[in-house]
């Protein structure tokens, strides 16, 4: 759970820090009006959550599902391709 004033749960950080990256969140801090520090330093569980980052927070959960997705689908071809390598060696 979040809650405005404490840290973010470190699982969620490292969600977050994993499945997006700097150039989404300058994006994200622009678009609810904060400072792209702000939002990294919330990411990195340095700064506590305010109102403000709570909504950075709402628009990376899904920015960040989109890319985990993509990595999963990546991973997959990645894993067919060295199947049909390993195949024909």
């Amino acid at each position: 759970m979040i809650n405005i004033g404490a840290t973010i749960p470190q699982e969620i950080s490292e969600y977050l820090r994993e499945f997006t990256h700097k150039d989404e969140w300058g994006d994200v801090a622009n678009i609810v009006n904060c400072s792209p520090s702000t939002v990294r330093d919330v990411l990195y569980r340095r700064n506590s959550v305010s109102e403000k980052s709570l909504e950075a927070l709402k628009y990376l959960f899904p920015i960040a599902t989109k890319n985990a997705d993509q990595k999963i689908k990546s991973a997959r071809n990645c894993k067919k391709a060295v199947k049909e390598i390993l195949d024909c060696v």
